[in-house]
């Protein structure tokens, strides 16, 4: 490691990789922060911060009064999916966890030409773009970004603050059913930066959607940007 590294990062760098490799398991209890001032040699200042960086990554929890823990898989969101098209509010609910939601933008945007592509637009059609954070249990988890033709422009005077599949259930009658999922990674801009906690350029579990409804007719084109430390996606045949 570059000797320009500082400590402190460094010392996180080697108890993130303790905690994913299972030498320290969920929920239990990791060395004192002066145990580890005298197992690594670092000094209490650099192990006093390297702790930090792993609390505020949700790896590490701090118990007043009994100590620091490594955070519970159930305090993670796991989404697992079995090729029926379930919203992150639906899923979510499913768990018991508590999801709240904030609209951050809402706009009419020049479609690209993947996107004219997917919904047959006529050349001056435009998109609603709806981008929305989503909080899992006082954690920020995810940006969301949806895109939906002019169909659907009466989403624009409903509450977004909750399932949009089932506000396009009640609402216009219509469901997912089937559709393109693509998973890649990206890098956080400065926008997603701000929104999910982390530095700019961290990378983030990117998940794209092109959904069509029951009869096949294209709905809407869906973007996640997700906290990968906050995440795990499982795909159940």
């Amino acid at each position: 490691m570059a000797q320009s590294t500082p400590l402190y990062v460094q010392l996180a760098d080697e108890l993130r990789d303790k905690i994913a490799q299972g030498e320290f398991v969920p929920d239990s209890q990791i060395p004192s922060e002066n145990e580890l001032h005298q197992t690594t040699g670092y000094s209490r200042s650099t192990v006093r911060k390297a702790l930090a960086i792993l609390v505020e990554e949700g790896r590490l929890t701090k118990v007043h009064g009994k100590g620091t823990f490594v955070t519970a898989l159930d305090n993670h969101l796991v989404n697992k999916q079995n090729h029926h098209f379930l919203s992150l509010t639906e899923n979510i609910r499913k768990r018991g966890q508590t999801l709240t939601t904030k609209v951050v933008d809402l706009r009419w945007v020049e479609p690209t030409r993947e996107q004219t592509q997917f919904f047959q637009l006529t050349e001056d059609a435009q998109l609603l773009e709806i981008t929305r954070l989503r909080i899992l249990d006082d954690f920020p988890l995810c940006v969301e970004t949806d895109w939906f033709t002019s169909d659907f422009a009466s989403l624009k005077s409903e509450d977004l603050a909750g399932s949009l599949y089932g506000l396009l259930r009640e609402k216009f009658d219509v469901q997912p059913a089937t559709g393109k999922k693509t998973f890649s990674i990206s890098y956080a801009t400065q926008q997603e930066a701000f929104l999910l906690d982390v530095p700019r350029g961290s990378a983030l579990m990117e998940i794209e959607d092109y959904v069509n409804d029951h009869k096949g007719t294209p709905l809407h084109i869906a973007r996640q940007v997700l906290r990968g430390d906050r995440f795990k996606y499982v795909v159940i045949d």
